[in-house]
């Protein structure tokens, strides 16, 4: 279809009419997207902050268990006292991973 060479209007009239009718479609569909990548973007964010709070919650309870185990070494009870505080706050750290909403 060489409509330089031919200079049929016709043909032209219609491949500007295909092509509208693609552009209209198009930027439907370029709003639809937009509007789902919105979403996506949104459910990566609370993903990431859930995940940020978890990870905070296990190193405490991992700091809790060192100074627990400190216990041992020195037999002194404020070492197993902090250290249950501390893994306690890695605890409530993680549950509040859960209600983000």
């Amino acid at each position: 279809m060489n409509l330089v060479a031919a200079l049929d209007k016709e043909k032209g009239e219609a491949l500007r009419k295909k092509y509208e009718k693609q552009l209209e479609h198009y930027t439907s569909d370029k709003e639809d997207v937009s509007e789902q990548a919105k979403e996506l973007e949104a459910e990566r964010d609370l993903s990431a902050r859930r995940a940020d709070r978890f990870d905070g919650g296990e190193a405490l309870l991992e700091i809790g268990l060192v100074i627990c185990s400190i216990t041992l070494l020195a037999k002194n009870r404020g070492f197993w006292f902090g250290g249950m505080a501390v893994g306690a706050t890695g605890v409530i750290l993680a549950v509040t991973g859960l209600l983000l909403h």
